[in-house]
């Protein structure tokens, strides 16, 4: 009994032992809804990602997000640590419908954001030719 409680009073101490450092990254939140012509179900299995790049450098992700969708219109948001961002850079936003595994929808159009002031983005997919 005696062993059992002092590992509780020890365990108890490390606990105040924890040093917690507050996050100096400042984030840019990118928000947006990405949509088909109309209102769309669409079939099990299907997973939308949505990036950040920067359009002139080809390959560059800023940052993406993958997760399973049910119908368009479906919103998203992305953060941006604002410490990798270029000023200079042309960044959009990028995003792709994946039914099991198979690409079916996705943006062709350019969709700008961050450095031309717009934070938030209305994006139309469209059909993958096949």
């Amino acid at each position: 009994m005696i062993k059992r409680l002092l590992c509780i009073l020890f365990l108890v101490s490390l606990s105040g032992c924890v040093t917690v450092t507050e996050d100096d990254e400042v984030f840019v939140r990118v928000t947006g809804v990405a949509a088909f012509k109309e209102a769309t179900l669409l079939p099990e299995g299907s997973r939308i990602v949505v990036a950040v790049i920067d359009a002139a450098t080809p390959g560059v992700i800023l940052t993406q997000k993958e997760f399973e969708v049910a119908k368009l219109p479906v919103p998203f948001y992305l953060s941006v640590p604002e410490s990798i961002l270029d000023k200079k850079a042309d960044y959009v936003v990028w995003a792709a419908i994946r039914v099991n595994g198979r690409p079916v929808l996705q943006t062709f159009k350019r969709y700008p954001v961050i450095n031309n002031g717009q934070l938030t983005t209305e994006l139309l997919l469209e059909p993958i030719e096949q």
